[in-house]
């Protein structure tokens, strides 16, 4: 740009530099603007981890099912059960002669009953563990030795009741163990592995040959006790339908915010990334409480996916109440959602949740 003036010489022509433009630019700026008299406010976001907290497998369990001290399996407390059967069923000859005094009749007859699974337990995958037996003998005759040099036998059998394979069985020969009239055999059949879908069957069988003579009493019967014992799961199957769970308390540990940082927060929420292996929905309830606050309730939902992430918002009253207060803890629990089902377990699973404090801070004014 360029300016003109006269001379007694004539007329003169200056050129202007482009710093002295600038400067010219900037005076006509600032006479039409008014200047701040104080700093301006912004708004920043800060993200604080808080500590995480973990939902074990256990705390899905029902009562009958613990874990083992080891941590590598579930104890399932099977009830024991009680059953029997008479002569008259197992023999068709004897009771066909009742009251009479005969050679013992030859027969081959069984009997069973079923260890029920707990209630809320569906399915189990058993890796060991044993059932102890107490059977006794209320016949007048010993059916495995029922005359001298005669032998016959017991077979004790345990099956999934759903499909038949075998957990364990133990055989007793007659030749080697007596089984006398009124006596008590005790047992222990070691169970092996195997995924059982609907209760263990327990199966005894008597191959009893023809013996001395004895009186027939068809009311006569064989009574065994079965008491589940130790019996170690790799995975359990469980309804979990509207099933409860506690959350562990969660020090917030927020007791050293400076106040100056408080008086500034705007918002703020808590976010969890939630990492679910149980593939099941369930609805929170969680209490932010403390002994100088008044207790916040706030709810969450999660779906069963495995990875995912739920914001709880706050008002920016509810944060300032308990940032700088002592001894602030997160509680409370869940509630599964009612359609979830059956689901299976196994030990180690763990739903865990990751807090994060997430914060709206003015900056600035």
């Amino acid at each position: 740009m360029r300016s003109s003036r006269r001379s007694r010489f004539g007329p003169v022509t200056r050129f202007w530099s482009r710093a002295e433009f600038a400067a010219l630019a900037l005076v006509a700026m600032l006479a039409a603007c008014d200047i701040p008299t104080e700093l301006p406010e912004f708004e920043n976001r800060w993200i604080v981890p808080a500590e995480e907290t973990r939902f074990g497998v256990d705390e899905l369990l029902p009562g009958d099912v613990t874990l083992a001290s080891d941590g590598t399996a579930f104890i399932v407390d099977f009830d024991p059960i009680t059953f029997a059967e008479s002569l008259g069923v197992l023999c068709a000859a004897c009771a066909a002669s009742d009251g009479f005094t005969i050679p013992k009749p030859a027969f081959i007859g069984g009997f069973s009953s079923t260890l029920g699974f707990p209630p809320e337990v569906t399915a189990v995958d058993v890796v060991g563990g044993s059932v102890q037996l107490e059977i006794v003998n209320g016949f007048n005759f010993d059916p495995i030795r029922p005359a001298s040099g005669v032998f016959g036998s017991m077979e004790i059998t345990f099956t999934d009741e759903a499909d038949g394979d075998v957990l364990g069985t133990l055989f007793i020969d007659g030749e080697d163990q007596a089984f006398a009239a009124g006596s008590t055999l005790t047992t222990s059949v070691v169970l092996g592995a195997a995924s059982i879908e609907g209760g263990i069957e327990t199966t005894i069988q008597l191959d009893s040959p023809t013996g001395d003579p004895v009186t027939i009493d068809a009311s006569d019967e064989v009574s065994v006790d079965a008491i589940p014992v130790d019996v170690r799961v790799s995975s359990v199957g469980i309804n979990v339908s509207g099933q409860n769970v506690d959350l562990d308390a969660v020090d917030l540990d927020l007791e050293d915010v400076d106040q100056d940082l408080i008086d500034r927060v705007i918002s703020g929420s808590f976010v969890l990334d939630i990492v679910n292996p149980f593939a099941v929905a369930a609805d929170f309830d969680l209490q932010i409480s403390g002994p100088t606050i008044a207790t916040i309730q706030k709810s969450a939902s999660i779906g069963p996916d495995l990875e995912s992430s739920v914001t709880i918002t706050f008002t920016g009253d509810e944060i300032r109440s308990f940032l700088g207060e002592p001894n602030v803890v997160l509680t409370g629990g869940a509630v599964v959602d009612t359609g979830a089902g059956n689901i299976v377990v196994n030990p180690g699973q763990e739903l865990i949740l990751e807090a994060a404090l997430d914060l709206v801070i003015r900056i600035g004014g």
